[in-house]
């Protein structure tokens, strides 16, 4: 993010954006580390005020925490909130899978198979935040494609609070190679238009992932 100067326009939104992508690559803040108003604000060339409404945002979404008297700090590893969060993604994102399913057009499918390939791409290599925004984005794709609104932004702040949570270094390349082989299968079951597999094989994915942080 260096040398990164935000316009001087819709400077909060901006704000929101860069400060939320900056966390969840974990590159400057890990889990857990208090945050500097002042030193983002200094990066990002605006005033402060963008950046506590960037923070309060932040905040509403879950992978920021700001305590009185103390500052702000990016959400840290809470084991018991995790598997919460997975039960619920669980629900949710089998149900999008399966309102995906009935809705696939060529376009989307193609998007959905290109993300594949994009993600074998960067697994091979072990270029693991490569690999994180790719599956994010796969994700988003097909809670997208449900066509409904409220259900694909509690999927993207469910999403994010893992993200945050999970932020790992040392995540295996075989795993993330059975990552890409579920992701495969639930594009097979949406592109067959079959709402029920779809709908498994994503609960399955979620399980598995779940299982694997329960681990840690």
């Amino acid at each position: 993010m260096a040398g990164l100067k935000l316009q001087k326009t819709n400077l909060a939104e901006q704000a929101y954006v860069v400060i939320h992508e900056m966390l969840l690559a974990g590159e400057q803040v890990q889990p857990g580390d208090k945050i500097s108003i002042e030193d983002l604000a200094r990066q990002l060339g605006v005033s402060r005020s963008p950046v506590w409404s960037a923070v309060a945002r932040l905040e509403a979404d879950g992978i920021v925490e700001v305590r009185p008297r103390q500052g702000v700090f990016f959400i840290g590893f809470n084991h018991a909130r995790l598997m919460e969060i997975f039960a619920v993604r669980e629900v949710l994102e089998g149900a999008a899978a399966r309102l995906a399913a009935a809705r696939a057009t060529p376009d989307v499918l193609a998007g959905l198979l290109q993300s594949i390939e994009r993600q074998r791409a960067v697994v091979s290599p072990g270029q693991q935040d490569a690999y994180a925004a790719e599956a994010a984005r796969f994700h988003r794709m097909l809670a997208d494609l449900a066509g409904n609104a409220t259900m694909a932004e509690m999927i993207e702040r469910l999403w994010a609070q893992t993200r945050a949570m999970c932020i790992r270094p040392d995540a295996r390349t075989a795993i993330l190679d059975e990552r890409v082989d579920e992701h495969a299968r639930i594009v097979d079951a949406v592109a067959d238009g079959d709402g029920d597999r779809a709908e498994a094989e994503t609960r399955q994915h979620i399980r598995r992932i779940a299982a694997e942080v329960d681990k840690l």
